[in-house]
């Protein structure tokens, strides 16, 4: 937890995070496209969690959705989901990105 937050605030990021994150794995195990307007809605949602923190371009929140393959720690959060999901959320983004943001 980062110092200074509250247990509640943690809490409530915790709790998004997992809600956007299942989302995503139901749609993935369903064999939804990352194409699939469902999984783009999703993607939204996820860059609206993203931006309580920090409003990345498209180039930024394509390079966060590359760590999400590339960096143990995270790969690891999203493979605890469903195998498969770092880079399923991965390309979703960068779809999304392309797509949504300059």
């Amino acid at each position: 937890m980062h110092p200074g937050m509250s247990q509640a605030k943690y809490n409530e990021y915790r709790d998004g995070h997992d809600h956007i994150a299942k989302g995503i794995a139901a749609l993935m195990v369903a064999e939804s496209t990352i194409d699939s307007p469902e999984v783009q809605v999703w993607i939204g949602k996820h860059y609206e969690y993203v931006c309580q923190f920090w409003t990345p371009s498209r180039i930024a929140y394509k390079s966060l959705a590359l760590t999400y393959t590339m960096d143990p720690a995270f790969k690891a959060t999203y493979e605890a989901y469903e195998t498969g999901l770092a880079l399923y959320i991965q390309q979703a983004i960068n779809l999304w990105a392309d797509n949504n943001l300059e």
